[in-house]
């Protein structure tokens, strides 16, 4: 049996980032590719759109990574206001 702790940093999908998701030609056609840099997370009943990080990481790479979070999004959702999303980051446990 192997343990494995992964830290997530990524912002919640509410129904206004689900929507524009759905509706974006280049967030499904990089879904399709395996392209998207950003992956799908469901923690504690809440889906989240993130990325996994490293998990010795200083503050001033956590903001870089905050601010790729953001980016990336805007790419697929670029009529979104993503200043008004919380970037959250919380770990998980892997039991193989």
């Amino acid at each position: 049996m192997s343990i494995q702790v992964r830290i997530f940093l990524g912002c919640i999908q509410t129904k206004e980032v689900k929507m524009h998701l759905n509706q974006s030609a280049k967030w499904k056609e990089a879904i399709l590719l395996g392209q998207t840099g950003l992956m799908e997370n469901s923690w504690q009943e809440k889906d989240y759109i993130g990325l996994y990080i490293p998990s010795l990481t200083t503050y001033a790479q956590l903001k870089e990574k905050e601010q790729e979070v953001k980016s990336q999004l805007q790419v697929y959702c670029p009529k979104i206001n993503l200043d008004k999303h919380s970037v959250y980051i919380f770990s998980q446990l892997f039991i193989n």
